[in-house]
């Protein structure tokens, strides 16, 4: 049905609705009985009510081969209390010719504008015509008495309505009578018509389904049609008058599956509450948290490219892969594409493939796919309320004709057993390529290495991304209203903030992450982010480790179990050990990291592999493996032991799995386990304190600084000990640092303050004396750039005595001397910086500051000035204008002039101009080649004064 066609689109020229109760109900039967032809797969396309109207009913007529034409019949429903016949006179006194008239003009009105429009009047009649009435086109043809009669009374009663002979013979020969049957007959014709789609319903549940329908009809004629279905349409068209009255196979849909498909509909109305449960919801609470209330979707990206897509792409491969790190969003990803399958069918949408997850272990061969669809699907939804067993057969042929299902399968990395993770990749591939498959495949997990993907082909691979930060926010916000924390808005933003203050907002941005986080959070009492980052990570790691241990098919302790119930007692107590030390082993190689003195900007090269640490499988084996409790128990061949190993380390939640690789989740989770690591015993902790405090107080480093900043994260883990006696040691290891006057180690200590670090009273000594250390380099110093640094960090420590330097430092006239003797990029004024870090810190103060630099004409560069006005702009500031009108009218410099006014016409572009032809005036015979230049920018502004320039 082509849409732009579609008399939708016309206004309607009435909308009286319903006079009376009964009249609406038979109004609403006569709807239903093109509904039930919709049902039958007839050529009933939508019914419309009361749209210009009483009933509109959409035809398709014609077939496919010969062009299919839809046929629009615009009926007006006349009932009455008595079962007399009608005569045409009578109908004329109803008022129907009236409205269809009205209609007919409009309709040919939008025919005459281009449009494409078959359509047909009807009056359709409670009962029978009386015997021997002619039809209206029979009264035009007819040239006897009677019908001129007739025709003539008709006339009259459209006097009003202006029509003339010649307008009133055309619409009548063009109005059809329909004869329906009495209200009761009528309903139970049409009860009888629904029994027989369906030879499996009771008449009751006929019954019920008639008033389903009834009452579907009922909606649309008060405008109250409920339309879902528009959700999942590409580019919705239709106006929304038009959805809340208008019956289409969408909105029969479930209906439908009734009738022909019941224990579809059920598959239907379970799969839709697949994104019910959240898969990390690992923390009680009133009621369980949904992750269709906390989801936030996300992107896709294609492997090796930087273009990303949208959720919905999945699923137009007959097979692909998807992949993303721990806790990366892949299952709920799976369960929300099944629940917005399972809705967009039950809407009548049956377009796309119908999709089921499935675990990547339930798929062993040679099963046939069918079997474990159906046991997957079983067991998986009678929790969601599957009322029904489904058989295999239910998933041996296509959902409808035409369709696919679409195999969302899920941990095909948690498959332990390397070869029969092969056997199952390589039965996917082949049922996927077989000529009649009606099963297409998405293939979820954390990254498998490159021959293992191999097995199923040359297949699009995707990777869903992380969250941006406003992703994150509604994530975060979402958690917390699940979680039942006070005033979510706020706390969202409280929440975000510690997050960044601990170094932990870019590790939020995935799915498991941010619902850990949050969790974590609101264990609290006081629902505050715990003081500490050790005391936050081994909360982190704790639900980590609950996690891996979870019960279920692909639990890591059911798959231990499984692992190990062969080998007897020994070899499973050897395997909790094993668990039971990981994190220590981790840790382990964590610290042999941070032990490394290698360039952080080498270490992260991706094209210099040899500059990497060797976190290579191999190497991870080898390390496990040294620990008596890595040590293969005997009775086990090392090739399953080695795979349970790596098993374990994939599935702990702390590691990624790149290729051959097992790389750390983020940095801060290695060094949290390299802290932890180091504080085995007080000779170790001691040990690793004096080696990462030499480089801050011996200047090491490549930074403008000479300080390593990359090691004050792993820094402020370590000195967060939980053992007085290491903290002791921590206190005066940091406090002997800053009492040599080094602005580093100071820095250190600021910095290592930003992560919450040093909030304790314990640390106030270590605080006050970097304070003093700080003060006294301010005072000594001569380089202007040190100086202000030396406020920056003064400010981190201590407030008010920090802007307060820094605002000294902005208005101090000798600090850019040496700026001023060779002017280059203004951003490397010390004033602006100085009074750029002011705002940073007050925003109010520091744009007094720049308000000052701009009106320094004596001592300040003008693109300093400019500079600082063009900041003010930025941030909003009410002075913005004051401060570039005063630059583009007075800046004894052409370019400087010019910047300003460049930047005052994001303001103001009329006044701009004015200032540009006075610059042009000004600088003609100067500089004739830069006004030239600009003449085309005001022209370009609509400012024809300069035109002259620019033509010649």
């Amino acid at each position: 049905m082509d849409v732009g066609h579609d008399p939708r689109r016309i206004p309607a020229p009435d909308n009286t609705g319903t006079e009376t109760e009964k009249r609406f109900a038979f109004q609403a039967n006569v709807a239903v009985r093109y509904a039930i032809e919709m049902l039958g797969g007839y050529l009933v396309k939508s019914v419309t009510c009361e749209h210009i109207e009483d009933v509109v009913v959409a035809r398709a007529v014609g077939t496919p081969d010969c062009g299919d034409t839809t046929v629009w019949d615009f009926q007006q429903v006349k009932s009455r209390e008595h079962d007399k016949p009608w005569t045409l006179l009578q109908i004329g006194d109803s008022k129907a010719l009236r409205s269809l008239l009205r209609t007919d003009r409009v309709l040919r009105q939008f025919i005459s504008e281009g449009s494409v429009l078959n359509y047909r009047l009807t009056v359709a009649i409670e009962g029978k015509l009386a015997t021997g009435e002619p039809s209206f086109p029979d009264i035009v043809r007819s040239g006897g008495r009677r019908e001129s009669k007739i025709r003539a009374g008709l006339g009259s009663k459209l006097k009003d309505l202006g029509a003339d002979p010649g307008e009133l013979s055309d619409f009548l020969s063009r109005v059809h009578i329909d004869e329906l049957p009495l209200r009761g007959e009528l309903e139970r014709d049409n009860r009888d018509a629904l029994a027989g789609l369906s030879e499996h319903l009771t008449v009751a549940e006929i019954r019920h389904l008639y008033q389903t329908l009834f009452d579907l009809v009922r909606s649309a004629m008060l405008e109250q049609l409920c339309p879902q279905w528009q959700l999942f349409v590409t580019k919705p068209d239709p106006a929304d008058v038009i959805l809340r009255k208008r019956l289409t196979r969408h909105t029969l849909a479930a209906i439908a599956l009734r009738l022909q498909r019941p224990e579809l509909l059920n598959f239907l109305q379970a799969s839709q509450r697949a994104d019910y449960q959240h898969p990390y919801g690992l923390l009680e609470t009133s009621c369980p948290t949904r992750l269709s209330d906390v989801r936030v979707p996300q992107k896709i990206s294609i492997a090796a490219s930087s273009d990303t897509l949208p959720e919905p792409c999945l699923g137009q491969d007959a097979l692909c892969m998807l992949t993303a790190g721990p806790g990366g969003g892949k299952t709920s990803l799976l369960r929300t594409i099944q629940a917005r399958s399972a809705a967009q069918w039950l809407a009548g949408i049956e377009t796309q493939p119908l999709a089921l997850t499935v675990n990547a272990a339930a798929l062993t061969p040679p099963r046939p796919i069918s079997a474990a669809l159906a046991s997957a699907a079983n067991e998986s939804l009678s929790l969601l309320g599957l009322q029904c067993t489904l058989g295999e057969e239910f998933f041996r042929t296509a959902p409808r004709p035409g369709t696919a299902w679409l195999v969302l399968v899920d941990g095909i990395d948690e498959i332990t057993d390397p070869q029969l993770r092969k056997e199952v990749l390589e039965w996917i591939a082949q049922c996927a390529d077989h000529p009649s498959a009606v099963h297409s495949f998405v293939v979820a997990g954390r990254p498998i290495s490159d021959a293992e993907s191999k097995l199923l082909g040359a297949v699009p691979k995707y990777r869903l991304d992380q969250f941006s930060i406003d992703d994150l926010h509604s994530a975060v916000q979402g958690w917390f209203r699940q979680l039942g924390i006070s005033q979510p808005d706020t706390s969202t933003d409280t929440f975000i903030a510690a997050l960044r203050s601990v170094g932990m907002s870019k590790l939020a941005r995935t799915p498991l992450m941010t619902s850990l986080l949050c969790q974590v959070y609101s264990m609290n009492p006081d629902g505050a982010i715990p003081d500490s980052r050790n005391a936050l990570y081994s909360s982190f790691t704790d639900l980590l480790h609950e996690r891996m241990y979870s019960r279920g098919p692909s639990g890591f302790r059911t798959q231990c179990e499984h692992l190990t119930q062969r080998f007897g007692p020994a070899v499973a107590k050897q395997v909790e050990s094993l668990l039971s030390e990981l994190l220590d082993l981790i840790g382990q190689m964590a610290a042999a990291d941070e032990s490394r003195p290698v360039d952080p900007l080498i270490y992260v090269h991706p094209a210099r592999p040899e500059c990497l640490p060797d976190h290579s499988i191999e190497a991870w084996i080898t390390l496990i493996s040294r620990s008596p409790t890595g040590e293969r128990p005997p009775g086990i061949t090392s090739k399953v032991w080695t795979n349970f190993i790596v098993s374990a380390l994939t599935r702990c939640g702390l590691l990624v799995r790149e290729g051959d690789r097992l790389e750390f989740a983020h940095k801060t989770v290695q060094e949290y386990c390299a802290a932890r690591w180091a504080m085995r015993t007080p000779q170790a902790y001691e040990q690793e304190l004096d080696r990462t405090l030499q480089r801050w107080i011996h200047n090491g480093g490549s930074n403008p600084w000479g300080a390593p900043l990359e090691t004050a994260s792993y820094i402020s883990f370590l000195i967060e000990a939980d053992r007085p006696e290491l903290r002791d040691v921590a206190h005066r290891k940091l406090y002997d640092s800053v009492t040599r006057e080094s602005l580093h180690c100071c820095l250190l200590v600021a910095m290592i303050n930003r992560f919450g670090s040093l909030e304790s009273e314990g640390w106030q000594p270590v605080i006050d004396q970097a304070i003093r250390s700080i003060t006294a380099i301010g005072k000594i110093n001569d380089d202007p750039t040190m100086r202000v640094w030396a406020a920056t960090i003064l400010a981190e420590i201590d407030q008010a005595s920090g802007l307060a330097a820094l605002e000294s430092l902005a208005k101090d006239p000798t600090l850019d001397d040496e700026f001023n003797e060779d002017p280059h990029t203004p951003d490397f004024s010390d004033r602006l910086h100085a009074a750029r870090t002011l705002m940073q810190f007050d925003t109010r103060r520091g744009a007094d500051a720049l308000m000052q630099l701009v009106l320094d004409d004596e001592n300040l560069d003008e693109l300093v000035r400019v500079r600082a006005a063009e900041i003010l702009l930025e941030i909003s500031d009410q002075r913005a204008e004051t401060a570039l009108g005063i630059l583009a009218e007075n800046s004894p410099w052409y370019h400087s002039r010019f910047e300003a006014i460049k930047l005052y016409s994001k303001i103001n572009r009329h006044t701009a101009a004015e200032y540009l032809n006075r610059l042009i005036e000004d600088w003609r015979y100067d500089d004739p080649e830069s006004c030239q230049d600009d003449a085309h920018l005001l022209v370009q502004w609509g400012d024809p004064r300069q035109l002259h320039l620019v033509e010649d």
